[in-house]
């Protein structure tokens, strides 16, 4: 899910572990592991287009890092607090620059997505990260330049269980999501996608934030603090239950639609669309095309509309071979949920149909994760994303309303 989300998740990871202990600092130590697997992103500036994006939800999300990196984190910051450098000025001045910059960064990539979409600001997306800004930068105030540090005297084996729970927890969590993780790395390449949750669910996130929020004003021995942190943990825990029963509610339309319309079909995918759970994308598979439709459980009644029918059109590819590296990936990471779309001489564009469209209808080239495939200048095929394909900011606002009318259920 995004990196707020992750964030979160891991805080209260680190507050329910050790936060009596330490209070504040858990939940930071704990955002810290909560945001450490989404560290792979970064090489795609050390790699080409196809390895980078084949590392991230790699690896560094699989169960065997987070069995294995806690140890070494665990050692590195229990050594850290072995000595007094943490208490001096350089280093609280570094750390608070450290946080600010960490809280900015994701602050930016969670608005700019309303700007990506719709093409205009969102005070329902500012108001509450300015909120967690606010608090943060007071936080930081207090703790690392109004007064001395408390001294941190955490056993070892208690930070190997912060960084564990905050790192695990973060695959976990996105193989609810239906881009995709590598939990099997390095012994399998396997993606798990169970395609319950939109990887951004303000539904999930916010509620879970302000419990924390709360908690954290409150001394580190409170009750209250160590019951509200659980309260958010529960309260994310019973929203996956949620979009879990959801999810076979889904399937169970959707195949009643297959049986009333008579499709012959192999295969079918279901998942949320962007911000709810409320509209779900249904894409069947067939020999020759795809349908493509939404289900709305607000709409009247409910049910898949409008049918969208792709073609397929995988014959275009059928020169490149199938061991082809390029050709290789995109089905790998489509799971096979993709169509081609010719784009000029030795170059196509390959729609990831997992992610289907911006808008219930194929009424123009509104696919959300198109690639393009070329012959780069070896000679060789390539893969990039077409991220120009879906930044048109009036067709994205329109989709966005109708999406939204959608959600409350009213077409």
């Amino acid at each position: 899910m995004d990196s707020l989300t992750q964030v979160v998740l891991g805080a209260a990871c680190g507050e329910l572990v050790a936060g009596r202990k330490i209070g504040n600092r858990a939940m930071l130590w704990g955002a810290l592991g909560g945001t450490i697997p989404d560290f792979d992103v970064f090489a795609g500036f050390f790699t080409d287009e196809i390895t980078g994006i084949a590392f991230h939800r790699g690896f560094m999300h699989s169960i065997l890092f987070a069995v294995l990196a806690p140890w070494g984190l665990a050692w590195l910051t229990h050594r850290f607090y072995s000595t007094d450098f943490y208490r001096r000025k350089g280093y609280k001045l570094f750390f608070s620059l450290f946080w600010l910059v960490f809280y900015l960064i994701a602050a930016v990539g969670i608005n700019l997505i309303p700007i990506i979409l719709n093409g205009s600001f969102s005070w329902w997306t500012f108001s509450p990260t300015l909120a967690l800004g606010i608090w943060l930068v007071r936080k930081l105030w207090l703790d690392y330049r109004k007064r001395d540090l408390a001294s941190v005297e955490l056993p070892y084996f208690t930070w190997v269980q912060v960084f564990f729970w905050s790192i695990f927890t973060h695959p976990l969590l996105d193989c609810f999501t239906n881009y995709g993780t590598q939990i099997w790395q390095p012994f399998a390449d396997t993606r798990i996608q169970w395609n319950t949750v939109s990887v951004v669910d303000p539904l999930y996130t916010i509620p879970f934030a302000l419990f924390l929020l709360v908690a954290a004003w409150l001394v580190r021995l409170s009750k209250l603090r160590y019951s509200l942190a659980w309260a958010g943990m529960l309260w994310g825990i019973g929203y996956l239950f949620y979009t879990w029963n959801h999810k076979q509610l889904v399937d169970a339309a959707v195949k009643k639609a297959i049986a009333e319309r008579g499709w012959h079909y192999s295969r079918f995918q279901t998942n949320p669309t962007i911000f709810n759970n409320i509209v779900w994308t249904a894409t069947v598979e067939s020999d020759s095309v795809y349908y493509f439709g939404l289900y709305g459980f607000n709409d009247a009644p409910p049910s898949l509309r409008p049918i969208s029918v792709i073609s397929k059109n995988h014959s275009l590819l059928d020169h490149i071979p199938e061991n082809d590296r390029a050709k290789r990936f995109l089905r790998w990471f489509t799971n096979g949920y993709f169509n081609v779309l010719p784009r000029g001489k030795d170059t196509f564009q390959v729609n990831d149909l997992r992610f289907g469209l911006l808008g219930d209808t194929l009424l123009v080239n509104n696919y959300v994760f198109p690639f393009l495939l070329f012959k780069n200048e070896q000679g060789e095929w390539d893969v990039l994303q077409d991220n120009k394909r879906v930044s048109d900011p009036e067709m994205n606002k329109q989709a966005m309303k109708g999406l939204w009318n959608r959600v409350i259920g009213q077409e």
